[in-house]
């Protein structure tokens, strides 16, 4: 029987989760902050057209800029705290066994009674933040490692990478 090239055993606690939306949200994508910025100045110079005045374009600007990441934030804690309230299912602090094959990943969760596998090429994307191993499954769904989880990290990076070549990204 083949043996897993590595295992990491890996939990989700709440607060992993909600620093996950936070970099699912701004870190992600590095165009997220600029393009706010953007719409903010846009509609900054909206409100500015009827007599232009710098300082109101700025103040309105930074105004509306500070509105709108709290709009973000407001929305990200938001999802945070329904999906605290309606797991039901013990998702947080479950341990995530996750064996590292040449070829696949199978995930196992004994508190779930849940078994998966995957081909490398079947992820969509692999992540890595300052704490975590973000796996994309989908555009929008993720799994991911939290770094202190694991116990020779630069080897992991390692063996990782090369499976996913193009598909990785350093957040």
């Amino acid at each position: 029987m083949e043996q897993p090239k590595m295992v990491i055993n890996t939990t989700m606690t709440k607060e992993d989760y909600r620093k996950f939306l936070y970099i699912a949200t701004f870190r992600r994508n590095k165009f997220v902050i600029p393009l706010i910025g953007l719409i903010a100045l846009v509609g900054s110079i909206i409100v500015s057209l009827d007599n232009f005045n710098l300082i109101k374009l700025i103040i309105s600007w930074i105004f509306l800029f500070a509105l709108a990441i709290g709009v973000v934030l407001f929305k990200v804690e938001r999802k945070n705290a329904q999906r605290i309230k309606t797991d039901k299912t013990g998702t947080f602090d479950s341990i995530n066994t996750l064996k590292f094959y040449d070829d696949r990943i199978v995930m196992e969760n004994e508190a779930l009674k849940s078994k998966g596998e995957l081909q490398y090429h079947q992820f969509y994307a692999l992540m890595e933040s300052k704490d975590y191993f973000i796996f994309y499954l989908t555009a929008n769904q993720a799994s991911l490692i939290r770094k202190l989880d694991i116990d020779d990290i630069s080897a992991f990076r390692e063996f990782i990478v090369e499976k996913f070549k193009n598909k990785y990204k350093r957040i």
